[in-house]
């Protein structure tokens, strides 16, 4: 793990994708308190595809047309 602080940060850019093949994992600091902790894409943890989800919630809700009907018939406008 590297450690630098934000004015390093502000030089390191263009050497970044290097320095993380290289250390794996940055620390951030400023007035010498840790702020952000930078790691490579690979390092962060994948999200799962929410489809399924998204299909089976498709078929159980109702459309909003009819509740919104209903709700304008029960109010009278």
């Amino acid at each position: 793990m590297k450690i630098i602080n934000v004015r390093e940060l502000r030089s390191a850019i263009p050497r970044l994708a290097e320095t993380l093949e290289t250390e794996h994992e940055i620390l951030l600091v400023s007035n010498g308190e840790a702020i952000a902790r930078i790691l490579p894409v690979e390092s962060a943890p994948r999200l799962h595809s929410l489809q399924w989800l998204r299909e089976r919630i498709g078929h159980v809700l109702p459309d909003s047309t009819d509740a919104i009907r209903d709700d304008r018939d029960r109010r009278g406008t």
